[in-house]
């Protein structure tokens, strides 16, 4: 039989676009409405208006947050089993058929996936237990050889979830590395960028510096405090009239700086818009020292047409487009690379400009291709497990 209903068990519903795992899932989901006819989302949290957004044929089921139990923790470990809700584990035992097409956005909701229910497509936004486990040794050292145990149950969850798939998509070549590594294949579906309406504006040439980021999420809080504590010092001993904005969810309740703001430091927490940061920037930094799959906030930064400093954690994914960036590890080089931005405006105009030319081809549309590819193959009735 022709599938024609496909499910998308999603963590986060795409109710904003404030994280890069909202707006991929959102990207999935119009993946899945241009194939199927009948295409139902089940996902935490709610989603105000999705009935005006979204094509008439996709349904969205909110399901409050998750409820874990010592039997999955047990059975997916904590850092997949905390992610288990009884209501979503009865809504598809209840309503999957078996011509029906499922899909896992994170291979931590496959918890809630009934076993006899077949995972068709598996989206690992990252090799989630690679990342948990250098974000632990970066981060809680100690916590990390506490964890440890559980972060190899975590593994082998969800190594298993990705054999149990008939299809898994990465997002950066380095996880497809790591899933080749351990005998699974994979489909490269990269992170893509949300439309800008604008033609990017030129840089004011004012040493501005910019980073945009959730700073309630743990690798963005870890990079905005060592740019802070590390970093900055050493490009104001260079540059003292250098300013830089740090823009992000979170930033009133996660600051990285409780004590006070450094000198020519901006913090803005929560903000409508992040255009007009954009256009107040020379150049924007991503010092991720953690963190895994493509980082969308560097896809941004690079169709707004900025020069970008970045960390090699920061580039991954987007190896292939280095030249239209400046790469540096340690807080020395990274400072480095920043004051010489500054104290040449019209190379960093000229690294935007053709930062700018290489994003055109990020567009969410272009990066969902090989995603609605394999659904065309899966809904034609060709599903044999593809892995590139």
């Amino acid at each position: 039989m022709t599938p024609r209903t496909a499910w998308v068990i999603a963590k986060q519903l795409p109710a904003s676009t404030d994280s890069g795992g909202r707006q991929r899932i959102r990207a999935v989901i119009d993946a899945y409405a241009q194939v199927f006819d009948e295409v139902r989302v089940v996902g935490f949290d709610t989603w105000p208006g999705w009935r005006e957004v979204l094509p008439g044929h996709v349904r969205v089921h909110e399901v409050a947050a998750p409820r874990p139990t010592p039997a999955a923790v047990l059975r997916a470990s904590l850092f997949a089993g905390k992610w288990f809700s009884a209501q979503i584990h009865d809504l598809l035992a209840a309503g999957v058929r078996s011509s029906d097409v499922v899909h896992v956005d994170f291979p931590q909701m496959a918890v809630n996936v009934p076993r006899d229910v077949r995972i068709d497509v598996l989206d690992l936004h990252n090799v989630e237990s690679d990342l948990v486990a250098r974000r632990l040794r970066t981060e809680k050292p100690l916590a990390a050889r506490v964890l440890a145990p559980e972060v190899a149950r975590f593994r082998r969850f969800e190594l298993a979830t990705a054999r149990r798939a008939r299809h898994v998509t990465a997002c950066s070549r380095r996880d497809q590395e790591v899933l080749r590594a351990a005998g699974v294949g994979s489909t490269f579906v990269p992170n893509g960028v949300s439309a800008v309406s604008h033609v990017p504006t030129p840089p004011p040439g004012r040493r501005t510096a910019l980073f945009v980021g959730a700073v309630d999420y743990g690798p963005n809080r870890a990079a905005l405090r060592w740019f802070l504590d590390e970093v900055w010092p050493r490009v104001l001993t260079r540059v003292p009239d250098a300013t830089f904005l740090a823009v992000g969810r979170g930033l009133s309740g996660a600051h990285p700086r409780p004590t006070g703001e450094p000198d020519g430091v901006e913090f803005h927490s929560d903000v409508a818009a992040v255009d007009p940061f954009y256009a107040r920037a020379d150049v924007c930094v991503v010092p991720l020292l953690s963190g895994g799959g493509t980082k969308i906030k560097l896809v941004e930064a690079l169709s707004r047409g900025r020069a970008v400093v970045t960390t090699s954690l920061g580039l991954e994914g987007l190896e292939e487009h280095r030249s239209v960036l400046r790469v540096a590890d340690g807080a020395d080089a990274f400072a480095a690379a920043l004051a010489e931005l500054f104290e040449d405006p019209r190379g960093a105009a000229a690294l935007g400009a053709a930062a700018a030319d290489v994003a055109r081809s990020f567009s969410w549309e272009s990066a969902m291709t090989p995603l609605r590819d394999m659904l065309s193959a899966i809904r034609g009735g060709n599903g044999a497990e593809v892995g590139h």
